[in-house]
């Protein structure tokens, strides 16, 4: 099971590598953290009210986070860090993928008359 988590971990430090390819080729949102989650809390067999007692915040964080109606905040990620053994990093990290990527969805015509000084 601990091994299943830390592949979760290395794909997600893998696809944080090349940030770029969200603004250039990426088609699909990025997953939301809430996601990932979910998909570790399966395989520890923990549920959220109890991962909610863990992280010291709400069951109703825990479920928006997970839905993908809130986002990784760095109070969050640090807590999420602590939780799981690999620090916020990652977390703020899908987090700006999710973030950036929606932004460039919302705005790009905007972005792309911005004028490059340097």
């Amino acid at each position: 099971m601990l091994n299943k988590i830390k592949q979760i971990f290395k794909q997600q430090v893998l696809i944080m590598d090349n940030w770029q390819e969200i603004t250039d080729e990426r088609l699909v949102r990025p997953i939301h953290p809430g996601e990932v989650i979910a998909d570790i809390l399966d395989e520890l067999d923990i549920n959220t009210t109890k991962f909610a007692e863990i992280l010291g915040v709400s069951n109703q964080t825990v479920q928006e986070i997970i839905s993908g109606q809130s986002s990784i905040t760095v109070d969050i990620a640090i807590r999420l860090g602590k939780a799981l053994g690999n620090g916020p990093r990652l977390w703020l990290n899908l987090q700006q993928k999710v973030d950036l990527w929606d932004a460039l969805q919302s705005h790009k015509e905007e972005y792309e008359e911005v004028m490059t000084l340097v």
